[in-house]
């Protein structure tokens, strides 16, 4: 697998008859399973240049905030814009990526094009952590699979490299083998529920990016 395989899947989302936003391997098993993902906008596999940030960090799922990520997508402008940044992550604009990452100590590396975020479910939900029922559906969804193969067969190859870093900000979601945090350019935060990346994995991250 390559590194722009990612980007290819996820050209694959679309809006279905039913109003709802998912990529199509992952329609059958929304169908059959309750969740309580919202699929009411565009989808959040990563925030960033996946192609080419030499950081790579790992998150959950997308978020959602009933108050705050509609106004992310006020129009179809607004939808047409996001879509064409998923589509072509390279060229496009990441300075105004969801109010959330204001919060994070790496938002300023994502909008330069140093680090991207990439969700282990690109599906928006308020908390995953609190939500059984979507974590199971995870495990089932064909996007979720695909993105998993992705980060085994196509990054951690580059990390070992020297090519990547990749911190495992939320593991949860990714079923990684246990050793993974061993391998080469790989490196494990250990306080997932925190914003900001801490301690020796932003220090590792300082270091890679400058050398």
């Amino acid at each position: 697998m390559e590194i722009n395989d990612l980007v290819t899947f996820w050209r694959g989302q679309q809006l279905n008859v039913d109003g709802r936003w998912a990529h199509r391997l992952d329609v059958d098993a929304f169908a059959a399973e309750p969740h309580s993902f919202n699929l009411d906008h565009p989808v959040n596999p990563y925030v960033g240049d996946v192609l080419n940030a030499p950081v790579v960090i790992l998150g959950a799922n997308g978020g959602y905030s009933a108050e705050l990520t509609p106004t992310e997508f006020p129009d179809d402008d607004a939808v047409r814009t996001y879509l064409d940044r998923v589509d072509n992550p390279m060229d496009a604009d990441w300075s105004f990526v969801s109010q959330y990452y204001d919060r994070t100590n790496y938002g300023d590396l994502v909008a330069s094009g140093q680090a991207v975020l990439v969700n282990a479910c690109a599906y928006r939900s308020v908390k995953i952590t609190e939500e059984p029922v979507n974590r199971r559906l995870i495990k089932r969804l064909e996007s979720a699979l695909f993105t998993r193969r992705w980060l085994l067969e196509a990054v951690l190859p580059m990390a070992a490299a020297g090519e990547r870093l990749v911190v495992i900000k939320r593991g949860g979601q990714w079923n990684l083998p246990g050793d993974v945090s061993l391998a080469p350019g790989v490196v494990r935060d250990p306080a997932p529920v925190s914003p900001r990346i801490t301690g020796v994995p932003f220090a590792r991250m300082t270091d890679f990016l400058a050398s």
